[in-house]
């Protein structure tokens, strides 16, 4: 334990942090006290946290993520912002980005989650989220007057089972959301609204039959259900996901990734592209890949084989820096 700064170097003290442990544990570092804070966040350019990925870090809670974003000032630089894996986060913690006008991505996919792995890669249910607090959150987010140009393209909220399902805890910040959208008025009879909200519509509701009603059925380019059409919002020409759920989902909606290892795409919830906590590689879960049990780092089929040990006790990986007692001893 370092407890005397004059004894180390500020610049070398900041390029070890910075160069030798993830987001997570840089989170928990800085919250240990006011020396670590200044240490990290004073000589760390802002354009590092422009985009924040905390996917699979099971064990980071609200009270870490409320600080972490109050001390980078997520509500004039974060841009980006991915919680899909993280259990213990109820949406508390996103207070510091209240009134955000840059968010433009939030994926609050805290449940239910490839990056998880054994019984927190199984939970199911509600999606553990204070609907109340996050729908004022991103009702902040949006524009107070019609006109107004929206930052935010997508949010992304993990239902029970399958994307097209709301359970009665996420339902209601759907209709919140959808409301709030309803609410605001094209500045002119003649513009579409899908045309003059951009894509925020699609991105926030699913288009509900009492929002369908207002939308021309005439238009090809308002709501087309045909067999090429978005399982979500029902827009046409959507990428069918090469997965066991065979939806078909526009990019507004589930945003399919590209996998660098192979052609396959895949929406959201049927894949997560990972990276390789050795190697760096990056790869969808048709390539295979496991995680630490402990905390929840991740490798990939090639690397986990050297890295992680299997535990009897507990049935799960465990990595080298993991305690053996704590799994009640490894085997190869």
């Amino acid at each position: 334990m370092l407890t005397d700064e004059s004894t180390l170097p500020r610049h070398v003290l900041v390029n070890s942090v910075l160069a030798y442990i993830d987001l997570c544990s840089l989170i928990k570092f800085s919250c240990t006290s006011k020396a670590c804070r200044d240490v990290v966040f004073l000589n760390v350019p802002k354009a590092r946290w422009r985009r924040i990925d905390l996917s699979g870090n099971s064990r980071i809670t609200d009270e870490q993520l409320r600080v972490f974003l109050e001390n980078i000032d997520a509500r004039t630089t974060t841009r980006i912002l991915s919680l899909v894996g993280c259990p213990n986060v109820n949406g508390t913690g996103l207070e510091p980005l209240r009134g955000s006008i840059v968010m433009e991505d939030i994926d609050l996919r805290v449940r239910g989650s490839l990056p998880l792995v054994g019984d927190l890669g199984k939970l199911r249910g509600p999606s553990g989220l204070r609907e109340d607090c996050v729908a004022e959150i991103l009702r902040s987010m949006l524009p107070i007057l019609p006109g107004q140009p929206v930052a935010l393209r997508r949010v992304a909220i993990r239902p029970a089972i399958r994307p097209h399902l709301f359970d009665n805890a996420v339902r209601p910040l759907h209709m919140f959301l959808g409301d709030e959208l309803q609410e605001q008025r094209p500045p002119s009879h003649d513009t579409p609204r899908h045309l003059y909200y951009g894509p925020a519509i699609c991105r926030f509701l699913r288009l509900h039959d009492s929002f369908r009603k207002s939308l021309s059925p005439s238009d090809p380019r308002y709501c087309d259900d045909g067999p090429d059409s978005c399982s979500l919002c029902g827009v046409a020409g959507a990428v069918l996901c090469d997965s066991s759920c065979n939806g078909r989902f526009c990019t507004a909606c589930a945003l399919p990734q590209d996998c660098p290892e192979c052609d396959k795409r895949k929406c959201q919830w049927c894949s997560t592209i990972v990276m390789c906590a050795s190697c760096g590689k990056r790869s969808c879960a048709s390539h295979g890949y496991e995680g630490c049990g402990g905390c929840g780092v991740i490798f990939c089929q090639d690397c986990h084989v050297d890295k992680l040990d299997f535990s009897i006790v507990r049935n799960e990986y465990c990595c080298s820096q993991c305690e053996p007692p704590y799994w009640g001893g490894n085997i190869r």
